[in-house]
């Protein structure tokens, strides 16, 4: 594979602009607008991917129960309240009309209310408010989708009676309501924040615009994708915000990457055509080694038996695929035909300091340093002054400053010893949802709550007398709340037993668990949301260290070979964990404890972190972290073969690409800023983390750890066993040899 790509960026060196470049970019253009279309002609064909895993537990016996049985915990529960009680002649007969209307609805099971079933768990405890619950038919989606038209047919008042809906298929969908205000919020936002961000960091609108072309065939490219995947398999909706989040992210930080290299080779006084092919050569490069490690990483995920994991791992992969394409064919084709006119049109040309700014006139800056230096006076493809004394200041203490980065991350990290994951719940929509406003409500007034419901099925031909003794253990149970016999002729009894605990807790967790153990006449079917977040969890729990150890396998195997180095990937490997760590800490001080709500805005804090919302932030974080790993240590290896000097190829590596990483974690940044401002906590929990994650890892781990470790590091980090013999060498190229100390 990697022979293929550097025959690709070979391909990519010899193109003249007035050949295959037009050619080139016609024929992108018009596939980016094709896959555009058909992508987005294929964005109602994405669905709901539940949470529970394939093949577990609580699926197989939700499935009997519903299949032999014919009960199953409610997909849909409305809320019937009014002014006075619900059992009134007129009342009752608006409720009465609203449950048949639910029962002659296409895509309904099985419907219950209080005034059918005359249960008094129906029923609140004041007697002004009822339930009716329907089961729907389908999977995940089409219970949705049910749900969607089943709650505009009703309409919010019956009679005297207000209906409000809740349940986990209507929970579902205000979640993707809410979602699509958020991310075309997020879109507006975001989108012209990065775009000033790029402008002021590359000093010309042209230069600006190049990653962003990038960021446009990448996201076309994935939906185009997901809609062929949807042929073969259901693909969760959350995919295609994926796709938007890290088509905008991860694009633009290779464009950058690309168009950065060129800028410099230009300045150097390199012609066009020998700058993009050194550009294509050597950050080209480095984008193929940073994508095959994010593709790895994000390829993890299809490890979990966890559908929305699955789709996400897939859209990134997507993202990753089409953005280094983009940026290793279509981004160098686009500086062949821009040439010089790269840096022009500097839009905060008058808020800069200092006379000559250049872009304004058309003509890249002149040259402040030798050819060799790659210098342009203001033009920023110099590097960064301020990189580089930082980075001095590190390299003439490396222990004390790696010492002070260390402390820093230990005690960020420190919450993350505490760390607790649940499910999604209805409590992650805002207040104002009218799924969580009647869950609130059910939980104070009702003896039974269905999102806290376990369905237990005992064997059939289990005798009335112990079918009484198993409820009567149950109901001593110090998590069970309440335990009643669902009426009805069953193969065997089933039994109703609400939860203290919302599901995802511990006392939830203790109820399931002692549920299956106690004994009976054979094996007991439990079903139900808390028995689907144990079961969610424990294979969680099954998959993380094979997930963790893969990831870190193929991050050190691929860099080392990339980087023919030990030292240099396992440090990669120990300080993007360090930072996941830190951040995770955050994560969990946030939004798990529930502080600095006045910072991050409302949201819900149930005690836990979001399983399946955590770990694609964790896994995206990660592939973000070493993608500036790659970018940093490329260039200062490439410094270290030019002059053998380790000490000065840090320093000179850090000055020539830190502006590029505070430029591409700036953009992450404010791409995430809309996600990070949702009122859905799984929204906000994605963006503020992630924002978090890109600058931590900006500042403290690439901006003090990475060039203090390899100070302190020296020659050893380039070095590589030989093949035979077992003597190991610390040099590349003929320059290897000179001194590495610290000037």
């Amino acid at each position: 594979m990697a022979r293929g790509v550097l025959q690709l960026f070979r391909a990519a060196a010899r193109w003249r602009p007035w050949h295959g470049v037009r050619l080139t970019l016609a024929v992108c253009g018009v596939a980016t607008a094709a896959m555009g279309v058909f992508g987005a002609g294929g964005l109602d064909r994405l669905g709901i991917t539940g949470p529970l895993p394939a093949g577990s537990a609580a699926a197989r016996d939700g499935a009997v129960l519903a299949e032999r049985y014919g009960v199953s915990a409610p997909d849909l529960v409305l809320l019937v309240r009014a002014a006075s009680d619900v059992r009134t002649p007129d009342i009752a007969a608006a409720g009465r009309a609203v449950e048949e209307d639910v029962r002659r609805a296409p895509g309904v099971g099985a419907v219950s209310s209080y005034w059918s079933a005359g249960d008094p768990s129906l029923l609140s405890r004041d007697g002004r408010s009822a339930l009716v619950t329907a089961r729907l038919a389908g999977g995940e989606t089409v219970r949705v989708r049910t749900a969607q038209r089943l709650v505009a047919a009703l309409g919010r008042q019956r009679g005297p009676a207000t209906i409000t809906p809740t349940g986990p298929a209507w929970t579902y969908a205000e979640t993707l309501e809410d979602n699509r205000a958020d991310l075309l919020r997020a879109e507006l936002v975001s989108t012209p924040a990065c775009a000033l961000i790029l402008l002021f960091v590359f000093r010309s609108l042209v230069a600006a615009l190049l990653p962003v072309v990038s960021a446009l065939i990448a996201t076309a490219g994935t939906l185009a994708f997901l809609r062929l995947l949807t042929s073969f398999t259901e693909v969760s909706v959350y995919a295609s915000n994926v796709a938007t989040a890290l088509g905008l992210g991860l694009a633009v930080d290779y464009g950058i990457l690309v168009v950065w290299r060129f800028r410099e080779e230009s300045a150097a006084g390199a012609s066009v055509e020998e700058a993009v092919g050194r550009s294509v050569r050597t950050a080209g490069r480095a984008v193929a080694v940073s994508a095959c490690i994010v593709l790895a990483s994000v390829l993890s995920l299809l490890l979990f038996p966890l559908g929305f994991l699955r789709s996400a791992a897939w859209a990134a992969a997507a993202v990753v695929v089409f953005s280094a394409a983009a940026s290793v064919t279509v981004t160098p084709a686009l500086l062949a035909l821009a040439g010089r006119h790269v840096d022009r049109f500097d839009l905060f040309a008058r808020l800069r300091r200092g006379p000559g700014t250049p872009g304004t006139s058309g003509a890249p800056a002149a040259s402040g340093a030798s050819a060799g230096s790659g210098a342009s006076a203001g033009s920023g493809a110099e590097g960064s002054p301020a990189w580089r004394r930082a980075t001095l200041a590190v390299i003439r203490r490396p222990a004390r400053a790696v010492f002070a980065a260390a402390c820093v991350l230990a005690v960020l990290s420190l919450p993350a010893w505490h760390l607790a994951l649940g499910p999604n719940s209805v409590d992650d929509l805002p207040r104002h949802s009218r799924a969580r406003t009647a869950a609130v409500f059910i939980r104070a007034e009702f003896a039974s709550v269905p999102d806290r419901q376990l369905v237990v099925g005992l064997p059939e031909g289990t005798p009335r007398g112990d079918a009484d003794g198993y409820a009567r253990t149950v109901s001593a149970l110090p998590q069970a709340a309440a335990v009643r016999t669902v009426p009805g002729r069953y193969p065997g009894p089933v039994l109703a037993i609400t939860s203290r605990f919302p599901p995802g807790t511990e006392g939830a967790a203790a109820l399931v668990r002692q549920v299956r153990a106690l004994p009976a006449h054979g094996r007991v079917l439990v079903a139900g949301q808390p028995a689907e977040a144990v079961d969610t969890l424990s294979a969680i729990r099954r998959t993380l260290p094979w997930c963790c150890t893969l990831v870190a396998a193929a991050t050190f195997v691929l860099m080392a070979l990339a980087m023919r180095s030990l030292l240099v990937p396992l440090k990669a490997v120990v300080v993007a964990g360090a930072g996941l760590a830190a951040t995770l800490g955050c994560l969990v001080y946030v939004f798990q404890d529930g502080h600095l709500r006045g910072v991050a805005g409302d949201f819900n804090a149930p005690g836990y972190l979001l399983a399946e919302t955590t770990l694609f932030l964790l896994a995206t974080a990660y592939a973000l972290s070493v993608d500036y790993e790659v970018f940093i240590v490329a260039r200062i290896r490439e410094e270290y073969l030019a002059s053998g000097d380790n000490t000065a190829a840090v320093a000179t590596g850090m000055q020539r690409t830190g502006r590029l990483v505070t430029a591409a974690s700036l953009v992450f940044a404010a791409a995430m800023a809309g996600p990070a401002t949702s009122d859905v906590t799984a929204l906000k929990l994605v963006g503020a983390g992630l924002a978090v994650a890109v600058l931590l890892d900006a500042v403290v781990v690439r901006g003090i750890l990475v060039p203090g470790l390899m100070t302190l590091a020296g020659r050893a980090n380039w070095w590589l066993p030989r093949g035979r013999g077992g003597r190991g060498r610390a040099r590349d190229g003929p320059a290897a040899c000179r001194s590495t100390s610290p000037r």
